[in-house]
């Protein structure tokens, strides 16, 4: 006798329920904009890392200018996730992005300049190492306090 009405109960309760469930495992576009920013921010400290232990040797400007493009290939991340950050996040990182290409410029300038001082990269890069070192520091700490308005974990 209550058969029949069991089917049409069981369809209605999927079709309401169905949606809320999506709609709950769904990220937003800010949650989503805010993930990839951090992990941007992760891949970039780490590049930053590598550069402060970075030993000067026949091979650093390869690694520099490979750490520097890994750092450019995330920073268009940033830029491209910013529109979406909620809205007290963006000015902090639209700020930050601008210190990393500054940054990044000065650093870059730096090392075109000791490359083309000599023909022996490694050697002036041993005589300007202290430039360098203190430039991927200002770098990083720039860096640093920049994004620690977005607490990424």
């Amino acid at each position: 006798m209550f058969r029949p009405f069991r089917r049409p109960v069981v369809l209605v309760a999927t079709i309401l329920l169905v949606p809320i469930g999506l709609a709950a495992c769904g990220e937003s576009s800010e949650e989503k904009a805010t993930a990839q920013v951090c992990s941007s921010t992760k891949a970039i400290r780490a590049q930053l890392s590598k550069l402060s232990a970075l030993s000067i040797s026949s091979k650093a400007p390869e690694e520099i200018t490979d750490a520097a493009a890994v750092m450019e290939k995330e920073a268009a991340k940033i830029k491209e996730s910013t529109p979406n950050l909620p809205a007290a996040s963006k000015a902090p990182v639209e700020s930050a992005q601008k210190t990393l290409q500054t940054e990044l410029a000065a650093l870059a300038t730096t090392l075109a300049s000791t490359a083309k001082a000599s023909g022996n990269t490694e050697a002036v890069l041993k005589q300007s190492e202290p430039e360098v070192k203190a430039a991927i520091a200002g770098l990083a700490t720039s860096y640093t306090q920049a994004y620690e308005a977005l607490k990424c974990s």
